[in-house]
């Protein structure tokens, strides 16, 4: 999609900390990436304006709801904005609704505010299983989706026939919405679980989401801390994989749904909380 909207050293804005993904793709087709001032509630349309003013992008790529790795939802007056923007600048958005459906009341997609310059992407492995890996893609309109249909077809001929098939069944009988009700419900235990363990104030996370932000104290780097969570067997993603601005935060990612169920996860976050409480150069630490 992005190689079908931009060309080699076009400008693809999206939030300063984004899905690794996006940067990987980025470098493979020389785009350049400028990343967008965000907060608690997501990316500034502020920025946004500000960006297309002085160097206006091709396209925006953001996930607007429990954004990875922050978990800022987009509210919908934030929303209305940037879809104004782009709208007047002429700038395509892309819409990564991967969490989309694990709200229980999730607030409007871009798409439903701003068809005619929004392509929607959507998957089933957040909300059904990791294993189901089908997305699906709504153009602005019919004739947008033509070239999209084409390239796919270069590249993958299509898509898995048995995954699709098992996706329709599940969305046309109701077994997707039995499937996220449940997730949604194990995110939601999980969540109260890392609140109650991790120290108040260090932790940003949405309710029915599967991971959350931590900020670490002012004695931990995001890469010291990685390394030290990986001795103790635990697996957290520090901000730099996020980065695009190049100033990335001293914080990391941690994913609630690695851990099969919730006895490991609560050992797990008794650890993490352990680690949070040492301090590089603490006594018991010797530098040689």
């Amino acid at each position: 999609l992005l190689d079908l909207l931009l060309g080699r050293g076009d400008t693809l804005a999206c939030a300063g900390l984004t899905y690794p993904g996006v940067r990987a793709i980025a470098a493979h087709l020389g785009l350049r990436l400028a990343g967008l001032a965000q907060d608690a509630d997501g990316i500034d349309p502020d920025a946004f304006e500000r960006l297309c003013r002085d160097r206006p992008p091709k396209a925006l790529y953001l996930v607007p709801t429990i954004a990875s790795p922050t978990t800022a939802t987009l509210p919908v007056e934030r929303r209305q904005a940037i879809v104004a923007i782009a709208r007047r600048h002429g700038v395509a958005i892309v819409e990564d609704d991967a969490y989309g459906a694990l709200p229980q009341a999730p607030p409007p997609p871009l798409a439903a505010l701003a068809q005619d310059v929004t392509w929607h992407v959507a998957s089933l492995s957040k909300c059904a299983s990791p294993a189901l890996r089908v997305a699906y893609v709504a153009a602005p309109d019919a004739g947008a989706a033509v070239p999209l249909t084409a390239g796919l077809r270069a590249i993958s001929l299509m898509a898995s026939p048995l995954t699709a098939v098992l996706a329709t069944r599940w969305i046309g009988d109701g077994t997707l919405v039995a499937l996220t009700a449940a997730i949604r419900a194990e995110n939601r235990t999980r969540q109260r679980l890392a609140a109650s363990l991790l120290p108040a104030g260090t932790v940003a996370a949405h309710p029915d989401g599967n991971h959350l932000w931590l900020t670490l104290p002012e004695s931990w780097s995001a890469a010291a801390f990685t390394a030290a969570a990986r001795e103790s067997g635990l697996l957290v993603v520090p901000a730099d994989a996020f980065d695009v601005t190049g100033t990335p935060p001293r914080a990391v990612r941690l994913s609630l749904g690695g851990v099969p169920d919730q006895v490991g996860l609560e050992r797990a976050l008794r650890r993490l909380a352990g680690l949070l409480s040492w301090s590089v150069g603490a006594p018991g630490a010797a530098i040689v």
